[in-house]
Parts: structure tokens; sequence; C-alpha cells
């Protein structure tokens, strides 16, 4: 008991330690470049994005720093929101869009794992999960052009109309504003990452994980591929030390390996999504609204996965 005790503690101080310093950090930046009047020149870069989907310009601001941080980003949208800047629906929309910059910077850690491992069939694979990225960041951006009307896509406050405020006096302001919003975040971010921290501890998504794997078999994977699968609800690098001894050894076509790798990431998204629900959505965004925003990505994210599989399977031959 003492020793299970321990283990949430510090899984749950781990998870804090990575969390709250980027929430701090995200929040406390929005509030600077609001004060500085210079949010509208960054989310310049994002311009063609923003005024696509009909966002306010303070989203491309998030979006670039989701490149950087998505904690961050996403507590960024969640100051603006506090402070009407965005409604609720551009919130959910915007959130949805950070998360293709955190799919892109993914490269850090898996071509160093798959193109070692697997050669091509692991940069192939890499590939199709940056395509399917895009393609939920483009469906969203449609949506949101859809339901908004054309004034949402004006920036809240122009560039070069506000007169230049001192650096000092505007971290002073900044620093003001971010106090309430992050003792409103962090009265919801400690408890619930405990209780994930809880959750993990006592074996719930390792069994979740089991009952995930059984529904493998719906899928058109190769018997020999269940192994890749299971590994992968270990770790992606152990999914693709399977897979690479599989591919080495003849037992599998590279085709089978990344069609594989695929329904894993389809079946394992489940467990990741509840995971980074409790220590990043709900904790940034509330029950509510995080729970909407983790749906959303996660639903739309695996039907575009499930028609690729469906594609490559059987209108290519790969399975």
């Amino acid at each position: 008991m003492y020793d299970s005790i321990i283990q949430t503690a510090t899984l749950a101080a781990d998870l804090l330690g990575e969390t709250v310093p980027m929430m701090i950090a995200g929040v406390f930046l929005a509030e600077v470049l609001v004060a500085l009047n210079i949010a509208g020149r960054i989310a310049a870069f994002s311009r063609p994005l923003t005024s696509f989907a009909r966002l306010r310009e303070e989203c491309g601001t998030s979006f670039l720093m989701a490149f950087v941080s998505p904690p961050a980003a996403n507590a960024m949208l969640m100051d603006y929101h506090a402070k009407e800047i965005i409604s609720r629906k551009e919130l959910i929309i915007a959130a949805t869009m950070n998360s293709f910059p955190t799919v892109v910077m993914h490269w850090r850690y898996l071509l160093p794992v798959y193109i070692p491992l697997l050669g091509i069939p692991g940069l192939i694979y890499f590939g199709l999960l940056m395509l399917v990225g895009l393609a939920k960041t483009v469906i969203v951006m449609a949506v949101g052009r859809t339901i908004f009307d054309p004034p949402s896509c004006t920036p809240a406050r122009p560039a070069g109309e506000e007169p230049a405020v001192p650096l000092r006096e505007a971290l002073q302001k900044a620093w003001a504003s971010s106090k309430k919003t992050l003792r409103r975040l962090l009265s919801v971010t400690v408890p619930t990452i405990v209780v994930v921290a809880f959750l993990i501890n006592a074996g719930t998504f390792d069994r979740l994980a089991g009952l995930m794997q059984g529904a493998g078999a719906i899928f058109p994977v190769p018997p020999e591929g269940f192994a890749i699968i299971a590994a992968q609800f270990g770790s992606f690098v152990a999914g693709a030390s399977v897979a690479s001894a599989l591919l080495a050894a003849g037992d599998m076509t590279w085709q089978q390996i990344v069609l594989t790798l695929l329904v894993g990431n389809v079946l394992t998204s489940v467990t990741r999504s509840i995971r980074w629900l409790g220590s990043s959505y709900v904790a940034i965004f509330g029950v509510r609204t995080g729970t909407e925003i983790m749906l959303v990505s996660t639903v739309l994210r695996n039907g575009i996965l499930v028609v690729l599989v469906a594609v490559l399977a059987y209108g290519l031959g790969w399975g």
C-alpha cells in the first residue's frame, strides 16, 4: 500500500512537471503578446490558415506555438477564451488544429527509431501519419469556414493601430492578468493529474489495452502482425523493434508491416487519448470542453486512419 502511494505520487509529480510549467508559460506568453499589441503581427505567418478557417488571428499565434509546446499553445487558447477574445466554438476548432503541429514535431522521436529499424518502410509509415494529420487539419478548417461568419477572420486588434507598450510595463500587466487564469487552470489541473496517475498505477490503462488488442481481429492484419500491435501498446519503440525482426526474417512484407503499424496506431490511440485527455485536455480546458476536443480529434483522426487502412489493404492489395 505504501509503495503504491509512493509510485502514484512520483508519477503525478512527473506529469505535473511536464504539464504545469508549459501551461504557465503559455498563459503568460499569451498575456505578454496581448499587452505588447503584437499578437497580430506574429499570427501573420499562419494567416492563410486562420483566414480560411475564419478564425481570429490569436488562434494563429497559438498554432505557431504548438510547434514548440502543445500544452503552452492550448493554454494560450484557454486564456484567449477566458478573455472572450475567441468563442467556445473557435476554441474547439483551434485546439483541434493545434494537434497537427504536435504530429509534425514527433519526427524528433519517431524518425530516429523507425528509419534505423525499418528503413524506407519506416519513413513511409511516418509520411502516412503526417498525411493523416494534414487531412484532419484540412477537414477541421473546412468545418470552421462553414460554421463561422466571415467577420470572424478579422483581427481582434489590427496591427499598428495601438501605441507601443514598454516591455517592463507589458510584463507586469501580463503577470497580473495571468494570475486569475492560472489559479482557475491549476485548480483543475493538479487534482486531474493525480487521478490520472492513480489510474495508471492501478493498471487501468493496461487492462483497457488488453481489451483493445482483441479488437485487432476485425482489421486486415496477418497473424504475425498481432505481435507488433501487442508491442505497440507498450511503446512505439517496442512495436518498431518487433516489426524490424519480422521484416528481416521475411515473415512479413514491408507493405504488411506498414499496414500493421497503422492498425496498431488506431487501436493504441484509445488508451493514448484517455491518458492525454486527463493530463492535458481536461487539465487545461476543463472536463466538458476538454472531453469534447479529445473526442473530436480522436474520432476524426481514427476515421481517416481506418479509411487509409481500407484503401491500402483492399485498393492497393497491401493486406
